[in-house]
């Protein structure tokens, strides 16, 4: 009993010492534990911080194939855009020339056979291409516009950059070119919807040739409160050393200067202004870059946030949210971005929600009939097809009758009347006159 007492005191002496041993090391070296903690913090805040190549990439992958059969593509498994800009990311672009076209055959240009088309909605800039795709651009070359990208898949080492608007277009040598690589993750793709390009009011636009049947999605979302976007819009400023105004149903931020921040609480968007500084600029590069910069100021804010178009008229770069390949739109501002850049400064106009989460769909989505009986319809219902800009398929956003917490993005064409963006089921179930009114 004595030999076993002893043994017991003598291990808890131990414990005793190792234990104390441990503390001291704890509180000797609290330095090099803080630092760790600041490490994690500092990657996970460069993480959410959005990248240019995240926002200027194509939205729309086209193909062809050796009869001249057309599809429209894309991967619900994997995003199929993020993965083909991976890849081109590692070919060489060098030597743009410029292409012969003319309006006569610059149709029959995006619909040759045998190749791949990325598409976006809109112009960007080679330099903003350079950027994405991690190509060096001449400076001769910089401000060179185009909307897509056709890879031809017959033969290789030449890619075409071609510009709908203008009917023009430029070619570039390429090197380090793996067709092989790109032609695999095209095979991939596990939907292929038929389409066709043809002229509408003189301009390329894409013709689903057959019924679309597209996956309908519910998301949970989150609610921003706005005195977050305070914090970083305003460099981040405390909220409660602002002027603060309450008036109905919104709350306005100012710092006494030149900075004002206006919740609207109702509609759930803000509208930040910042006339500190010109940052107006008729060069592409820069508009698209001035745009970006602001667009980053609201982090991981705007999510799967893509470079929807550019308005001349107000000075607008406008992005929207995609979700599978196709735009988000709805009857407010949520799906879309807005940076308005003038001579006094820059406007900023958003919402407070943020997809996360999707959701089962409660119910499969109808199909929608073919673009041309689409048009059709409309033109059957008083509508003038030369008010219509464009037309899109894409999402609409709705609040979900059981949970505020949840929204549903309808399937269907939105078609760009009168400069709005207006869903089809508005347009047929309203008069011409009164659809302008319609989603941003």
């Amino acid at each position: 009993m004595k030999i076993s007492q002893l043994l017991l005191k003598i291990s808890l002496l131990v414990m005793i010492g190792i234990s104390l041993l441990l503390s001291w090391l704890i509180w000797t070296n609290n330095a090099r534990f803080q630092r760790n903690t600041t490490d994690v913090t500092t990657t996970k805040t460069q993480t959410e911080t959005k990248d240019v190549g995240e926002v200027y990439l194509p939205t729309q992958i086209l193909t062809s194939n050796a009869n001249g059969e057309q599809y429209m593509v894309y991967n619900n498994k994997e995003n199929l855009i993020d993965a083909l800009h991976k890849q081109l990311s590692g070919w060489q672009f060098t030597s743009p020339k410029k292409m012969k076209l003319s309006s006569k055959n610059y149709l029959a240009t995006i619909n040759q056979k045998n190749r791949v088309s990325l598409v976006y909605p809109r112009n960007i800039s080679y330099a903003i291409f350079g950027k994405t795709f991690k190509q060096k651009v001449a400076k001769a070359d910089r401000q060179r516009l185009f909307n897509r990208i056709v890879i031809p898949t017959n033969r290789s080492g030449i890619v075409y950059f071609l510009n709908d608007h203008h009917k023009t277009g430029f070619s570039v040598k390429v090197d380090q070119q793996k067709m092989a690589a790109l032609q695999a993750r095209l095979n991939a793709a596990t939907i292929q919807f038929p389409v066709t390009e043809k002229l509408f009011n003189n301009r390329p636009e894409l013709y689903y040739t057959s019924a679309v049947q597209v996956t309908q999605y519910s998301y949970l979302v989150t609610k921003q409160n706005p005195t977050d976007f305070v914090t970083s819009l305003f460099s981040g400023s405390d909220p409660s050393a602002l002027e603060t105004k309450e008036q109905g149903n919104s709350t306005t931020y100012t710092d006494g200067t030149y900075k004002s921040l206006q919740a609207d609480h109702q509609k759930a968007t803000i509208e930040f202004e910042d006339y500190s500084s010109d940052v107006s600029s008729t060069n592409a590069t820069a508009i698209l870059n001035g745009g970006f910069k602001t667009l980053s100021k609201l982090g991981s804010a705007p999510g799967n946030m893509r470079y929807f178009g550019y308005e001349s008229k107000t000075h607008t770069v406008i992005y929207r949210s995609y979700v599978e390949g196709l735009p988000v739109f709805n009857q407010t501002d949520f799906g879309a971005v807005k940076v308005q850049l003038l001579t006094t400064g820059v406007k900023l106009n958003f919402s407070v929600y943020t997809l996360q989460v999707p959701l089962p769909a409660d119910k499969m989505a109808t199909p929608l009939p073919t673009t041309q009986t689409a048009l059709n319809n409309l033109s059957a219902a008083g509508y003038n097809m030369a008010d219509i800009t464009s037309f899109e398929l894409g999402y609409h956003w709705s609040v979900n009758s059981s949970s505020d917490s949840v929204i549903d993005l309808t399937p269907t064409y939105y078609f760009q009347y009168n400069g709005k963006w207006v869903s089809y089921n508005q347009m047929l179930n309203t008069t011409p006159s009164t659809a302008e009114g319609g989603a941003s």
